[in-house]
């Protein structure tokens, strides 16, 4: 990194008085706690990274209220740091900005967090389960700031939702490099990413949700539909101009991706039973009009 990039890195801060106590809307899904067995000193490190972000004027009462996410949840949230209501993707010209791609990266960010989009909102999850926005609500806020800040010849980069800050590069470069997730191979597994996750170190962005684009089952149907087609002809003998007319397809899940499996199925001309244990999908899903 040269002198004039380094000298081009803009710092932000959470400066200020403490927001108010998080209030959680009723009947928003939650998510389940998060499973880590972590040390005395991992515990430590979590507390740590997430104070980082705090004023140091209020790291005493953060500290136990950290202490207390993390006991709960598996994980530091931030939840006091979320802004009160209900986030979603406003008109672009609503947003803040010094550039379009800086106000559209708010809009994708804010839509991903919406209660009637995410999975887990509270929890910065979008879908997947664990796809996460980025990992605390103290990151988004940085976020939400650089985006205000960035120019069309700034480069914002994150990694796993930690942003290190805006860059001088050139209006060709993209205005935001972002990495979730990366864990070196030796500790590529469930067990040492769950304790990274909690430690605060790294964040499993699934593909749209921390990417920022997710669009829901529409982004999955045409694939589901090709999968199902293709199944039929190989499996079942249909001819190549045929469709599955008279076919039923019996399967389970009807969560941010598998929820494209009813339509996918219609459009192939086959009837589907889909299975789902959690009431509140199927009517996220029968709401959206995919079932």
């Amino acid at each position: 990194m040269d002198r004039y990039a380094t000298e081009s890195c803009h710092p932000v801060s959470l400066d200020g008085p403490l927001p108010p106590d998080p209030v959680f809307e009723a009947g928003i899904r939650r998510a389940p706690r998060r499973e880590a067995r972590l040390s005395e000193n991992e515990r430590k490190t979590a507390l740590k990274n997430a104070l980082r972000y705090i004023p140091t004027q209020h790291h005493e009462i953060m500290a136990a209220e950290f202490a207390k996410e993390l006991n709960e949840h598996g994980k530091i949230y931030g939840y006091r740091y979320r802004p009160s209501g209900r986030l979603y993707g406003k008109p672009i010209h609503e947003y803040k900005g010094n550039c379009i791609e800086g106000k559209a990266f708010q809009v994708m960010i804010d839509n991903n967090l919406d209660f009637e989009v995410a999975l887990y909102p509270y929890e910065l999850i979008t879908y997947g389960e664990t796809g996460a926005v980025c990992q605390n609500w103290m990151q988004y806020r940085l976020i939400k700031q650089y985006l205000e800040m960035l120019t069309e010849e700034q480069t914002l980069v994150l990694f796993s939702g930690h942003p290190v800050g805006l860059f001088h590069s050139p209006r060709s470069a993209p205005r935001v490099i972002l990495t979730n997730g990366l864990m070196i191979g030796q500790y590529d597994n469930l067990e040492d990413y769950n304790r990274a996750s909690a430690m605060g170190v790294s964040s499993y962005g699934q593909m749209t949700a921390g990417g920022w684009m997710y669009i829901g089952p529409q982004g999955i149907v045409h694939g589901t539909y090709n999968t199902l087609l293709n199944a039929g002809r190989q499996q079942l003998g249909i001819p190549q101009e045929a469709n599955l007319a008279g076919h039923l397809f019996v399967s389970s899940g009807l969560g941010g991706m598998s929820g494209a499996q009813g339509m996918a199925c219609k459009i192939a001309g086959g009837v589907a039973i889909v299975a789902e244990v959690d009431p509140s999908r199927i009517k996220t899903r029968h709401d959206q009009g995919w079932v």
